[in-house]
């Protein structure tokens, strides 16, 4: 294990959260005094979500939504997990006909976006959902496997939750396919992110040189964390499961995998292993 990974799976989450904070509120200090902050996006001291390249993934989100999902401009879309905007912000450009609906556990994150886009933007609409979750959000009300979306059946055109799977347990995993299922148009285009566990990716993490240790079961042999005590910091789940589940919920048509980076494979298209599919008809 190199040294960066040593750092970031022995240091307790609580002090990795207040060192990114600290780091990122002196970062937004320079550039009000520089006057290089992004118009339009909020200060990094707020980013609770992935790496730092908030803007930049964002746009390859989005670049991903139009060239693997076909996602059209007059599309009703749900972003599920829609943290503070990162890929609602570049949206705005794209669905100029459509609308956006997204909800996040994270308070802070829902009430930038109705400032500052959903001002700005009325066809972007945003909701809080006081979910529990170990790593995002301790004091949460509401049980993930016992959440139910708050939308009408076959609503949307496109769903998608980038990041999200990656932080939920297979319980959770569960409810919320079920809900997919149910707001989702018949042919309906669903897009999620996981660490998907395949024969490569397991070959890398046993010899050690993936980016994720996914090396603790989660309760059998389908998921696999890598944070000793808190799952849902980094979880990862088996292929073959994945599709077991996207099939159990009418979810599987015309399934495309593009896998990602993290496992340090030889061939990837982002970070995270990309799932593209389709609701049954």
């Amino acid at each position: 294990m190199n040294l960066k990974k040593k750092v970031k799976y022995i240091t307790p989450v609580w002090v990795k959260k207040c060192l990114k904070y600290c780091f990122y509120l002196l970062q937004d200090i320079a550039n009000r005094i520089k006057g290089t902050n992004l118009k339009g996006y909020p200060p990094k001291r707020l980013n609770f979500v992935g790496s730092n390249e908030f803007k930049k993934v964002g746009d390859e989100f989005v670049k991903h939504f139009k060239e693997l999902g076909n996602l059209k401009s007059s599309d009703t879309v749900l972003d599920i997990g829609c943290g503070i905007g990162r890929i609602a912000i570049p949206l705005t450009k794209h669905l100029t006909d459509g609308e956006l609906y997204g909800f996040d556990i994270d308070k802070r994150g829902i009430e930038w976006c109705k400032k500052n886009i959903s001002k700005k933007f009325p066809n972007f609409h945003f909701n809080y959902a006081d979910i529990f979750n170990k790593y995002y959000n301790k004091k949460g009300q509401i049980d993930a496997d016992k959440f139910n979306f708050p939308y009408d059946n076959n609503k949307f055109d496109f769903i998608f939750a980038t990041s999200v799977f990656t932080h939920m347990l297979p319980e959770q995993i569960d409810q919320y396919l079920s809900e997919i299922k149910r707001v989702l148009k018949p042919g309906g285009k669903c897009f999620l992110t996981w660490f998907s566990i395949d024969d490569e990716a397991q070959k890398n993490i046993s010899n050690n040189s993936s980016n994720c240790d996914l090396i603790y079961p989660y309760e059998g042999n389908v998921a696999f964390y890598s944070h000793k005590n808190v799952p849902e910091a980094e979880i990862g789940y088996k292929e073959p499961w994945i599709i077991e589940q996207l099939k159990k919920y009418d979810l599987s048509e015309s399934l495309k995998i593009h896998h990602g980076s993290w496992s340090n494979r030889e061939e990837s298209t982002s970070y995270q292993d990309i799932f593209i599919s389709n609701k049954k008809y």
